[in-house]
């Protein structure tokens, strides 16, 4: 938001579908997609001050689809917001808005951007890096692991491959006879390519778990920004829904050379966060600096890393000194924590 100018807010989905689907096999009920669920968001948001703008624009290369996804947005559209459904390809659309707002120096608003493809094919990184040139910008991905894995062999699928890759890294899959060392290797080279070569600050990825086949994933979801308050929104949103059936698990990327193929949760969060102290040594840590290095590097979100804080303090190895009038009982910003060797 700028001074003297609307608060914009823009949703770009790619491989929107249709808006609306059935829920099950017996097709007696139907539920929302994503744009629609988005739309319904965005009208309470504008209610609440109708100055605001909300920007959505989808695409899909299925023209029943558009058709169908337009009459859906038309519908729900209260306040008469620039939404529209596009016939195209995700890549031809995003570069060609980004060519609008480059070549006529247009505002750009914050931008969600949600990828959710049918395969893996459409959204080539270098794309990927030109809309994370932008401060403001976020990128959802849905990483369909499965059909990965299954084509990341063919010579046929090589060049689609190295579109999504961003380098030919991903034929080091076939080393591994493993499925589920496959997997991890190609999220894992995926995650370090949108850091490395697409330049985002800061990567998540989300394991979706298989419903009653334990930690085995159904596919992940991997969020990249630019800003340490976008990837805390986003963690602490997938928290909050991480008791449905599919178990929304924030992975993290370890700052340690731990093994390619080590559960993160076999380190608690708790000694993860005595080793970050116990590094620093004998500086003392704000509190923020703990809490922003655990949003990157673990599973922790703000209630589980101040309980493992005070816990590290009720186990006498780190001492946190908290400002007058800060709660005994909890640690918060503007607190430093020293670790007792």
């Amino acid at each position: 938001t700028r001074i003297g100018k609307p608060e914009i807010l823009l949703y770009f989905d790619g491989f929107s579908g249709p808006g609306v689907y059935w829920k099950d096999e017996k097709r007696n009920s139907t539920c929302p997609g994503s744009p629609i669920i988005v739309a319904e968001i965005a009208n309470k948001f504008i209610e609440s001050k109708l100055s605001r703008e909300f920007i959505i624009i989808t695409v899909d290369k299925r023209k029943e689809s558009v058709e169908m996804l337009s009459t859906e947005l038309a519908n729900v559209n209260k306040y008469d917001q620039p939404w529209k459904a596009h016939f195209a390809e995700f890549d031809e659309a995003v570069n060609s808005l980004f060519d609008q707002i480059e070549n006529k120096s247009l505002y750009i608003p914050p931008m969600f951007i949600f990828i959710d493809p049918f395969g893996y094919a459409g959204f080539p990184l270098r794309t990927l890096k030109r809309i994370l040139k932008y401060k403001r910008t976020e990128l959802f991905i849905n990483f369909m692991i499965y059909d990965i894995v299954r084509f990341c062999d063919s010579k046929e699928h090589e060049h689609r491959m190295y579109d999504l890759f961003g380098c030919w890294d991903f034929k080091k899959a076939r080393e591994y006879t493993s499925p589920e060392k496959k997997q991890l290797y190609l999220k894992n080279l995926y995650c370090e390519q949108l850091k490395e070569s697409a330049k985002a600050r800061f990567v998540m990825p989300f394991r979706i778990n298989t419903p009653e086949q334990g930690t085995r994933p159904r596919y992940y979801l991997i969020h990249a920004s630019q800003n340490i308050k976008a990837l805390k929104e986003m963690k602490d949103s997938m928290a909050k829904v991480s008791d449905s059936p599919y178990q929304f698990e924030a992975i993290g990327l370890s700052s340690d050379q731990f093994s390619l193929f080590e559960d993160p949760g076999k380190i608690s969060l708790k000694e993860r966060i005595n080793t970050f102290c116990k590094d620093a040594y004998p500086q003392a840590l704000e509190y923020t600096e703990i809490e922003n290095w655990s949003y990157v590097y673990t599973n922790g979100v703000k209630r589980t890393i101040k309980d493992a804080i005070v816990n590290l303090e009720q186990d006498e190895r780190v001492e946190i000194i908290r400002k007058p009038g800060q709660k005994k009982t909890t640690v918060t910003k503007g607190a430093t924590i020293v670790h007792l060797n």
